[in-house]
């Protein structure tokens, strides 16, 4: 049951060093879900009022709350904005508010000082509202380079802005931003679902429901300047995934402590996170200096708050529970729903708390829980909270600037608590006063923190006072803040014989992530102190795929002179995990003596499972007669089963006919894991023109006629060879279409006595090779753990027909390559010159769109219709029992 705001106070459990205080309850607020404070003080409430379902009229509410009485609780409510339709996203900028809600994004200002807007206008417009209410465009946010950034949710769009209807639409792939002035928009690297923050070094991280901290290392326009490179990732997950749990993507969960009593819709989630959002890291000191610069996130179905301790490690972060065994804030109260956090005035941490006996958007619900679900109880109720430490620390703080000036403001950039050094920033960039480059370049000359003097630098160039002359002396700084700020400035903008291209050749930086911002600035830079700089680099990082991804990115152009240089000075292992991320060197000579060594190096003991898996993709590259004979060799010695797919993979790429005599052997297929079968198949059947070894194979009993679903025989049935075509008839027969029907007959099962056990040998045997469930599996497809709450009729009915209802996220593609190559999967990460897509068995493909002939969309699952065809009702019966967690 709801509990009044005094008795929710005592249910919280907290860290041992900080308390906990109410803020504002209802009826003073209501459903809030994202806070910003002004340069007053004053702070501005959005309130998701409507959630999780439409209603007419809109319901959705921007408020003020103020504290007028300065007891550190509000007392006074102005409605600033309403009838809206989902706001759930604020940011304060220049005297009113920017909102998301979609499909807008507005900016409301009060003119007349009543406190309610009477300035209304939408700067974009197109962010998709046609789906869940839940995850649209959200968390605005001031990024160090003056653009606003924008969280994606899990929705697109086709992004336009109305005072400028002469520009195209940009469609929505990920997170964009946009220039607050100009009102450009653009796609970002990373997509977040709900939240996101800079820490003080402008680093960005982002988060997903079951990954708290994502870190966005690259940039893909960065990738993009080597057309060689395929390499298609930008986000690094930062939390150690310690719990067995089967997440999407083959990764588990990430660990929790709540003490309330609530379950999510899996049970199987206990304990781990469920719902990350709102993702904060704390700049300050006010809550002390082990708090600050940690990610803080927030769990409403686990009703807590938990915090990350962030390590550093050249490109990216690791992120590690600060607190053992507990959580910063969690309750008892299992309607405590906190979503966002914000920095206040005082150095506290304020938490939005939606206060919901229901969070969990109707969507994502089996029908039969929905429909017992209620929804409505808590839409009228909500609080905001404060968090400090016990004993504050004797430091400034400053809990206003609206009468701040311009000198006033550069100084208080050095400002201990988080909100004061993000408004002094927001204030600058808004007011653009005469004379505020002139007092940043001044303050660049004195004490600080260098967080401060890389927020300095970066508002320098956001307010154009950083021309060439400018950027080599930041360039030159001793301030290891500035130097940062000058390195991400560098890339793309130092023509030839300028003084900041010296500057940047001349570097000679140690510190683990300026050398990795030097790599990527350096990109391009015909110079050989470059040269020597990537070099060293990769001889040193080589098992960083970060750093190979920064080296190959900066090298386009010169990748066979590079790759020849570094041969010379480096581990062969080195040269074959960089050369085997570049397309379009295969015909070279170097590549010849890379093949050459590779099959010496793939069947050698005592070489890690990773250096043989590179030796063997290599060797896919290679010919049949250089290279068949070691990949042969391997297959049959490698113990580790991801190992052998991708020696199965480089066999097929040489010749499928001759791999299939290898892969199919008598006996082989039998002996050989779900994973390592799904793998056999994606690669032998990847080459359209080489099917006849297969047929070959069926017919002789080598490979069971069971192993190919529906939508694999149609490759056979449908060839245009007329004879794979006959052969295929007579092996398979007539492929069944009606999908309805053959639901209908299903149902048999679902009235026999059904034995777990052996629905665990079903699923091994036909799901495991896209699903995981219970430690089974492979992660391709969406994670099966919420298939417990749902009545067997629905779970059969998605299993005989996956078609009827497929998940944005798991939309298939089919590949065609331009080398006759074909495959299909589900698009994991993309930039503008690569792709990645992730095969039944979880292999992963990344290509050069450029070596593409087409990717396309497939208008059904990548589950193939059929899947279940060979099963007779009590293996399904069976299967059933299984995947309800029956004994």
């Amino acid at each position: 049951a709801q509990l009044a705001p005094d008795d929710a106070l005592k249910s919280f459990q907290l860290a041992e060093d900080v308390k906990i205080e109410l803020v504002a309850a209802e009826p003073l607020t209501a459903s809030p879900c994202a806070l910003a404070f002004d340069e007053r003080g004053r702070l501005f409430v959005a309130e998701n009022r409507g959630y999780p379902n439409t209603a007419e009229p809109p319901q959705g509410v921007i408020a003020l709350l103020e504290d007028t009485d300065g007891d550190g609780r509000m007392d006074k409510r102005t409605v600033f904005a309403d009838g809206l339709t989902f706001p759930n996203g604020v940011m304060s900028w220049r005297g009113g508010v920017i909102v998301t809600c979609a499909p807008d994004v507005l900016f409301l200002r009060d003119t007349d000082g009543d406190g309610r807007a009477d300035e209304r206008r939408v700067l974009l417009t197109g962010f998709d509202a046609t789906k869940s209410t839940q995850l649209r465009v959200n968390a605005p946010t001031l990024g160090p380079d003056g653009w606003i950034y924008l969280a994606a949710g899990l929705a697109g769009g086709s992004i336009t802005c109305p005072e400028h209807p002469e520009r195209a639409p940009l469609k929505m792939t990920a997170d964009v931003r946009f220039h607050p002035d100009t009102l450009v928009v653009e796609n970002v690297d990373g997509r977040s679902q709900y939240g996101m923050s800079f820490d003080e070094f402008g680093r960005r991280f982002i988060c997903m429901n079951r990954v708290p901290v994502q870190h966005v290392v690259l940039s893909s326009k960065w990738l993009a300047r080597n057309p060689r490179l395929a390499f298609s990732e930008t986000v690094q997950d930062c939390n150690e995934r310690d719990v067995r749990t089967g997440l999407k993507g083959g990764g588990d969960g990430v660990k929790l402590f709540p003490i309330s009593a609530n379950l999510t819709t899996a049970d199987s989630h206990a304990g781990t996170f469920s719902a990350a959002c709102g993702i904060h890291i704390l700049q300050g000191e006010a809550l002390g200096l082990g708090y600050r610069d940690c990610a803080f996130s927030c769990d409403p179905t686990g009703n807590l708050v938990h915090v990350d301790k962030l390590s550093g490690d050249i490109a990216t972060f690791t992120a590690k529970p600060l607190l053992r065994g507990r959580e910063f804030v969690a309750s008892r109260d299992d309607w405590f729903r906190p979503v966002f956090l914000a920095p206040g005035p005082d150095g506290g941490l304020y938490i939005a708390d939606m206060y919901r006996k229901v969070i969990e958007h109707p969507d994502y619900l089996p029908e039969a829980v929905r429909e017992r679900t209620d929804f409505e109880s808590g839409k009228k109720l909500g609080r905001i909270w404060r968090v400090t430490l016990k004993t504050p620390l004797k430091i400034p703080i400053v809990r206003e600037f609206a009468g701040a000036g311009m000198p006033e403001l550069v100084k208080a950039m050095d400002s201990q608590t988080g909100w004061a050094k993000a408004t002094t920033v927001r204030l600058l960039l808004e007011r653009r006063e005469a004379g505020t480059a002139e007092a940043l370049v001044f303050a660049l000359d004195a004490p600080a923190t260098s967080a401060t003097q890389y927020r300095r630098a970066r508002l320098l160039d956001a307010l154009g006072g950083v021309d060439d002359a400018r950027l080599a002396a930041l360039l030159k700084a001793r301030d290891v803040g500035i130097k940062r700020a000058a390195l991400e400035l560098a890339v793309g903008r130092v023509p030839p014989e300028s003084a900041a291209r010296a500057a940047l050749v001349q570097l000679d930086e140690r510190v683990d992530d300026l050398w990795f911002l030097q790599l990527i600035a350096l990109g391009g830079v015909d110079d050989w102190r470059a040269f020597a700089r990537f070099a060293e680099w990769s001889k040193i990082r080589s098992g960083d795929r970060w750093v190979r991804a920064a080296v190959l990115s900066s090298i386009g152009g010169r990748d066979e002179e590079f790759l020849g240089a570094l041969k010379t000075q480096s581990e062969f292992a080195v040269v074959a995990r960089l050369f085997a991320e570049l397309r379009g060197l295969d015909d070279s000579s170097l590549a010849r003596k890379i093949f050459e060594r590779a099959a010496t190096e793939v069947v050698q003991k005592g070489l890690s499972t990773g250096d043989r898996q590179v030796f063997a993709r290599l060797l896919g590259r290679s010919t049949w007669a250089a290279a068949g004979g070691a990949l042969t060799a391997a297959f049959a010695a490698e113990s580790d089963d991801q190992a052998r797919a991708v020696v199965a993979a480089s066999l097929a790429a040489l010749d499928a006919r001759r791999a299939a005599g290898v892969l199919l052997a008598p006996g082989a297929w039998t002996a050989s894991a779900p994973g390592l079968r799904e793998a056999i198949l994606n690669a032998l059947l990847a080459r359209r023109g080489q099917l006849d070894a297969v047929v070959a194979a069926i017919e002789s009993g080598a490979l069971p006629v069971s192993a190919l679903s529906s939508q694999r025989r149609e490759v056979f049935t449908k060839h245009a060879d007329a004879s794979i075509r006959e052969r295929a008839v007579k092996l398979f027969g007539v492929v069944e279409t009606d999908r309805a029907a053959a639901a209908e007959r299903a149902k048999a099962a679902l009235l026999l006595e059904a034995n777990a056990g052996h629905g665990r040998e079903a699923f091994k045997q036909l799901c495991a090779t896209c699903h995981r469930f219970e430690r089974e599996g492979v992660a391709v497809g969406p994670d099966l753990l919420d298939i417990r709450n749902q009545p067997k009729e629905n779970i059969l009915f998605h299993i005989v027909a996956p078609d009827a209802e497929i998940a944005p996220a798991f939309a298939a593609y089919a590949c065609e390559m331009k080398d006759g190559r074909g495959f299909a999967g589900i698009l994991t990460s993309e930039t503008m010159a690569s792709v990645t897509l992730r095969q039944p068995g979880g292999v992963d493909e990344t290509v050069l769109r450029a070596d593409i002939k087409s990717l396309t969309a497939l208008p059904g699952s990548l589950m193939p219709a059929g899947l279940t065809d060979a099963l007779t009702p009590q293996d399904l019966a069976d299967l059933l029992a299984f995947l309800k967690g029956e004994k």
